[in-house]
């Protein structure tokens, strides 16, 4: 077998076994508890507010994800960056309709704000202040929450 053939099925079977967690990861089910009464989960309430009143800059937003956030969730949010088949649980991707009922401002904020423990998201309340994660959120959540593209890149693959 060529170097060539060799290297197209070892990518071959991380992006295979990549999508199969990702399916199976609990991570991309239904974010929201679910409602008692219907057993459905609840969707967020995308008209709330940034956190501590501030505002996010969308710009300098785009420019910290292009710089830090891409190489796990892609430049497309779909969670399919060049770091992401590497990565144990997978990263978040923003254009599942999960993603999109539960992500809003506030969501957004504290996730990125916190990180994820046992995970490669990092807390970058560490190293940003309130006004530069505000920015990141507010990138996020209109680029890819309420942005147009639907579905997700990662599967399309």
């Amino acid at each position: 077998m060529s170097k060539a053939a060799i290297t197209l099925l070892v990518s071959a079977l991380i992006c295979a076994h990549t999508s199969v967690f990702a399916a199976s990861n609990p991570r991309f089910g239904a974010l929201n508890p679910p409602d008692a009464a219907t057993n459905k989960p609840v969707a967020a309430d995308m008209s709330l507010p940034m956190p501590l009143g501030l505002k996010g800059d969308v710009v300098k937003g785009r420019d910290f994800f292009m710089q830090n956030c891409f190489t796990c969730h892609g430049v497309t949010g779909a969670g399919d960056g060049p770091r992401a088949y590497f990565i144990n649980p997978v990263p978040r991707d923003f254009l599942l309709e999960t993603s999109r009922q539960y992500l809003n401002r506030p969501t957004l904020f504290n996730a990125i704000s916190k990180g994820r423990v046992r995970s490669e998201m990092p807390a970058w309340n560490k190293v940003l202040n309130n006004q530069e994660i505000a920015n990141v959120a507010e990138y996020v959540f209109q680029a890819f929450i309420m942005g147009d593209r639907k579905g997700t890149g990662r599967r399309s693959k």
